[in-house]
């Protein structure tokens, strides 16, 4: 991932060979890169990718081709033949070991069985692209993509691959075209990417990892803390989470900043929204985009009465749920996130409070977090009964393998992310925008700041498990 050697490696050699090659093979450097990457982080998800990427690239090709016939519905055959193809494939994956285990069969299966029906890297996110890019082309709203580089590449492309966001075809195809316009001496475009990866990498290696040794031991055994740990545990999950899939995004999108493209937006200070359909405006903005854009419409959104879009909302979330992982307690997760809307939707958004935003969020995240839907209501129920101890306080903080200089840049982290997300509020635009209005001095010394934090403070190295991003996992 961002955090390996390989990855580094990978960038050194890509950089180079992207600007000093001719400029026609910088689809395919990047595409070369994105397959390397693919294949290092986990070798069978590269020809699940490709087989993918085949498919739905003759798909489109046969849209386009019985629409100009006029050939009466065909290619509406063929875009549902495709979308089902797509979404049984991702339902596959992402339930056949989980119902393998519910059942009882793991059992009687051999673990590289096991291990071949667990989620490929990256299939959820570029599913969702490529059905997306299949309805457009269907409906009209996107040209087809004729070169096989070119789509293979929007599919791909190695800093969103992972993790997302979820690119749009009509966004992300007139940028690939215009890769021989990129030029290496740009200051303006690569003080930016830098500015992006290194806050990215403070996001995670600084805050989110730190609070992952302290939330884990929270949510692993919730018997031994008391209830101020258990909605403390509550509050930093939620900091952790965000850090983590934020820091992520932040870092892709300097990463094809690098190269002159131009990632979408995926996070917007959503702890400072005031109601929860406020909150989905800014968390995950790819995702809550294309479920409006691809489910929620299409169902008739709000267009049918009220009970009608309740009911839309609910299966939303429900999808959204569903779509992050396998088990009950991912489903729980969006239907608490339905709910709040809901609520949001009766009350005409009249309930405004960031505290209560965050905290109802929050709720929501002991389902996410938990392994199980009987783990979520255990953490719940010993929160709730637990009480306050304050006798056992020192022994909490030995269990949790804490100390004033752990507990102070902790503190001070979260702090700075807050200030960050007030900050870019405030001016309306994210930090290392903000930054490149500075002189050179200014954002020298905040890029000097952002380095050494990270050296000294950020979590790495020897013994380092955490690399693994939250989101790799959905």
């Amino acid at each position: 991932m961002f955090i390996s050697k390989f990855f580094l490696l990978l960038l050194g050699i890509t950089v180079p060979a992207f600007f000093v090659l001719p400029v026609r093979w910088r689809a395919g450097v990047l595409l070369a890169a994105s397959y390397a990457f693919c294949a290092y982080v986990e070798p069978r998800a590269l020809l699940i990718l490709v087989a993918v990427t085949a498919s739905v690239y003759f798909a489109a090709l046969s849209i386009e081709k019985y629409r100009d016939r006029g050939s009466g519905g065909t290619e509406r055959k063929i875009t549902l033949a495709a979308v089902c193809g797509l979404s049984f494939l991702l339902v596959m994956y992402k339930y056949a070991a989980y119902l393998a285990r519910s059942f009882g069969c793991a059992d009687r299966l051999s673990a590289s069985v096991i291990d071949n029906l667990l989620m490929p890297v990256g299939l959820s996110f570029y599913s969702f692209q490529a059905i997306g890019y299949l309805v457009d082309v269907y409906r009209g709203k996107s040209a087809v993509e004729k070169s096989f580089c070119h789509f293979a590449l929007y599919l791909s492309f190695f800093p969103k691959l992972v993790s997302g966001p979820i690119e749009r075809g009509e966004r992300f195809f007139p940028q690939i075209k215009r890769l021989g316009e990129v030029r290496f001496r740009n200051r303006g475009r690569m003080s930016a990417a830098f500015t992006y990866m290194l806050w990215g990498y403070f996001m995670k290696l600084v805050v989110a990892d730190r609070l992952g040794g302290i939330v884990g031991p929270l949510f692993g055994n919730p018997e031994e803390f008391d209830s101020l740990w258990l909605l403390l545990g509550v509050m930093l999950y939620s900091v952790q989470i965000y850090c983590d899939f934020a820091g992520y995004s932040y870092i892709a999108i300097g990463c094809a900043k690098v190269f002159g493209i131009e990632l979408k937006e995926n996070f917007r200070a959503p702890y400072r929204a005031v109601n929860m359909q406020e909150f989905w405006r800014r968390w995950h903005i790819s995702l809550s985009e294309w479920l409006r854009d691809y489910i929620y419409i299409p169902l008739g959104g709000n267009r049918k009465g009220a009970v009608r879009k309740n009911c839309n909302i609910l299966l939303v979330f429900l999808v959204c749920g569903a779509w992050h992982g396998a088990g009950q307690h991912f489903l729980v997760w969006g239907l608490l996130h339905g709910i709040y809307l809901l609520i949001d939707s009766v009350t005409g958004q009249r309930m405004k409070s960031r505290i209560l935003t965050f905290w109802m969020a929050g709720f929501a995240w002991i389902f996410f977090r938990a392994d199980s839907l009987g783990g979520a209501f255990r953490y719940i129920r010993q929160m709730a009964t637990a009480g306050f101890r304050p006798e056992r306080f020192r022994q909490a903080v030995e269990s949790l393998q804490l100390n004033t200089v752990e507990i102070g840049v902790t503190a001070i982290g979260i702090f700075i992310v807050w200030l960050i997300d007030w900050l870019c509020e405030r001016e309306k635009m994210q930090l290392p925008v903000f930054i490149q209005q500075k002189s050179n001095g200014k954002r020298y010394l905040v890029f000097y700041l952002l380095l050494m934090t990270i050296f000294i403070f950020g979590v790495y190295g020897a013994g380092y498990h955490t690399e693994q991003f939250i989101y790799m996992r959905f």
